[in-house]
């Protein structure tokens, strides 16, 4: 009931439907790439796995963490002691950006082996993807007209930020790899914002069947409003860091650290 607890209720709700959906938009993928009878499905298929693991991997731990540590913030201070086991989901959480390869190591690959070694190809197309869903957004009109400016602005801070990666890669690695981390969170802001944004469209078509659950449904739309209202401007944020955040991670002598 309290307004603050609704927000990261949603918060950790929009986060875990938006990671789910990455994760099994990337297992289909993967199965696409070893399964689909035609040889040019399966290798686009498996660009798009290729590209997307290190998102899957770094974005959806860092978020897991982000989630779990709500929930303890959820239940104030009998979060934090035992009683709730809230705090046993953080400290569990909390491995997960480490253990299966740490969340700059994730970064790093995306940055050098993902997009600047096809020059952006397989990003570009996943972006092009994305403003595919633009006009079908549109359509939904009234609550969802901010929500579709933020997703539009969003896809195209994550297209400038893909093409500095690509034009300042082969003369400054270090530049490049010195906002990785940003470049992914930022690509895995996007790309869940695009599927709960994808999931609003198709649940607003399937809301005009009285047959299907509208309570499912609806909550789908709101969630996903909720994502792109709340959480989708980050993206602009992380772009900038992208774009402008280099030189500052350089500049300092070793020897002052």
């Amino acid at each position: 009931h309290h307004p603050d607890v609704r927000r990261m209720l949603l918060t950790m709700k929009a986060h875990t439907e938006a990671m789910r959906a990455l994760s099994l938009m990337v297992w289909a993928a993967f199965d696409k790439a070893r399964r689909h009878p035609d040889p040019a499905e399966r290798k686009r298929n498996q660009v798009l796995v290729d590209l997307l693991t290190p998102v899957v991997k770094g974005w959806c731990t860092e978020q897991g963490v982000e989630v779990a540590s709500l929930g303890v913030q959820v239940h104030g201070g009998m979060g934090f002691i035992e009683d709730s086991g809230a705090a046993q989901y953080l400290r569990d959480a909390r491995i997960t950006t480490i253990y299966e390869g740490t969340t700059g190591i994730q970064a790093n690959d995306l940055v050098g082996r993902k997009v600047a070694l096809d020059k952006g190809a397989a990003a570009r197309g996943v972006i092009a993807d994305m403003r595919s869903l633009e006009a079908p957004l549109e359509r939904l009109g009234g609550a969802f007209r901010a929500a579709r400016a933020n997703y539009v602005q969003a896809v195209d801070r994550l297209e400038a930020a893909t093409q500095w990666l690509v034009q300042t890669y082969p003369q400054d690695p270090n530049s490049a790899v010195a906002v990785a981390v940003p470049y992914l969170k930022l690509f895995g802001t996007v790309a869940c914002g695009w599927l709960l944004a994808r999931s609003a469209v198709i649940a607003c078509a399937r809301l005009e069947d009285p047959q299907n659950d509208r309570d499912f449904l609806t909550a789908k739309i709101v969630t996903a409003r909720f994502y792109a209202e709340h959480i989708l401007p980050q993206a602009g944020g992380h772009a900038d860091t992208v774009l402008n955040g280099s030189a500052s991670v350089l500049a300092l002598d070793e020897a002052l650290f």
